[in-house]
């Protein structure tokens, strides 16, 4: 195959081959009104639909592809517990308050997406095994050791494993130690994402695909938003767009896209392995990451491919030669994998925060944005969409497990890709250093 065969982070993925058909539903081409209107109908918008269809309010999504286009169609899939900072830290950013309901909502955040999943019969073959995150230096093992601890405070969810027990776990030789935590797993994403649309749809929300946001505009009480062959009024407007957030839709929320950058995000899958491999290379298929700088993360899907997924190039279109050094990392890793046939390879955007931490951002009165994380999308991206519901309809900001504050902004953000990609370098030196200590 051409090194230069380009590939298509949505079409190209695992998971449009095995994910159930999308709802059928079709682009807005006339005018209505609703309480709400979610633009974006991945993880968060869907979630945060479901959400207000079932406390009585009439929804609208609005989105500018197909159900799953974005991150939530391309994903990993893991479903893990945490965000890029522990209890401790969420303490002194958020302050005690605050701090104790992201935390808790920390906690909650596997358990949560997997009821979800039971309570509406979603077909997205949900697995629920555990997940473990494997030290590639002793400076990483000491730091996951004071994780374990921070979490212990509020409730026994990491286990902290040895270099043995890493090994019996995962198949690998090549960490010094690790977590375990076992309420976390995997879904299939794009199943995940189209079977909420399903749900939602069942309970009457609207969905319109190709729908994109022309224009938004404030009048009186309701915000009214304009696709190019219809328009809708609502009081309550949530952008779910996390990674492919720009400006196109008008004034208000010009200014957005500034507190995220996109950064690419690469997966490959094998052949289905045999049964001897899978059971030497993560053998209760548990859900992996390499936790380093760089991370390598891996999960099995239902026919026994091996998911392994890594940092990629900083653009849209992907060739096949962007995807050597995960399969190359893969190796490295799990030596068993030499000689396995590579079927699939994709990839998409991650959106990327200057505190490295998701947001809510009322932009304007009933506009409100919530995204923002970090490649941690299937499970915060659930309970983000849970959160906005609840903003949406209660408008109470000292009871969600997000703060609500206006996010720093990257400056000069059209140069931050160049910075992205000098910084993955760097990262990868200090990654190779730590293996030659």
């Amino acid at each position: 195959m051409s090194n230069q065969y380009p590939i298509d982070g949505s079409r190209d993925a695992l998971w449009m081959a095995t994910a159930p058909s999308a709802p059928v539903t079709a682009s807005l081409s006339d005018q209505q009104d609703h309480d709400v209107v979610v633009i974006g109908a991945g993880i968060t918008g869907l979630n945060a639909a479901l959400a207000l269809v079932k406390s009585g309010s009439s929804v609208a999504v609005l989105e500018a592809a197909g159900i799953g286009f974005g991150a939530s169609g391309r994903a990993g899939g893991q479903v893990n517990l945490g965000l890029n900072s522990g209890p401790s830290e969420l303490q002194k950013l958020y302050g005690k308050e605050q701090g104790e309901r992201t935390i808790e909502l920390v906690l909650n955040t596997p358990q949560t997406l997997f009821d979800i999943v039971q309570e509406h019969s979603l077909n997205c073959d949900a697995v629920q095994n555990g997940w473990v995150q494997a030290a590639a230096s002793q400076g990483i093992f000491e730091t996951q050791k004071a994780t374990a601890a921070d979490y212990g405070v509020h409730a026994p969810v990491m286990q902290v494993l040895d270099k043995d027990e890493v090994s019996d776990k995962t198949g690998s030789q090549k960490y010094l130690g690790g977590l375990f935590c076992s309420v976390a797993g995997s879904v299939q994403p794009l199943s995940y994402t189209r079977e909420l649309a399903r749900a939602c749809l069942a309970l009457g929300v609207d969905i319109y695909t190709d729908s994109a946001v022309t224009g938004i505009e404030r009048s009186g009480e309701h915000w009214h938003l304009r696709t190019a062959n219809g328009q809708i009024r609502a009081k309550r407007v949530l952008m779910c767009t996390n990674g492919y957030t720009n400006e196109s839709t008008g004034a208000p929320v010009n200014g957005l896209a500034k507190a995220l950058v996109p950064v690419r995000s690469v997966l490959v899958a094998t052949e289905p392995l045999s049964e001897e491999l899978r059971n030497s290379i993560l053998p209760n298929q548990v859900t992996f990451v390499d936790k380093r700088r760089l991370i390598l993360y891996a999960r099995y899907d239902r026919d026994g491919r091996l998911c392994i997924g890594d940092h990629g190039p900083m653009r849209d279109g992907f060739k096949m030669s962007d995807f050597d050094p995960v399969k190359q990392r893969a190796i490295e890793v799990f030596p068993q994998l030499a000689g396995v046939k590579w079927d699939y390879q994709w990839g998409g955007r991650i959106a990327v925060t200057k505190s490295g931490l998701p947001f809510i951002h009322e932009v304007a009165p009933g506009l409100i944005a919530g995204m923002g994380f970090n490649g941690r999308g299937v499970g915060a991206g659930t309970m983000m969409g849970l959160e906005l519901a609840k903003y949406a309809l209660h408008g109470d900001r000292n009871t969600l497990g997000f703060p609500v504050n206006a996010p720093n902004r990257f400056l000069m953000r059209r140069f931050q890709g160049i910075g992205v990609a000098m910084s993955i370098k760097w990262f990868a030196l200090l990654d190779y250093l730590d293996k030659l200590k």
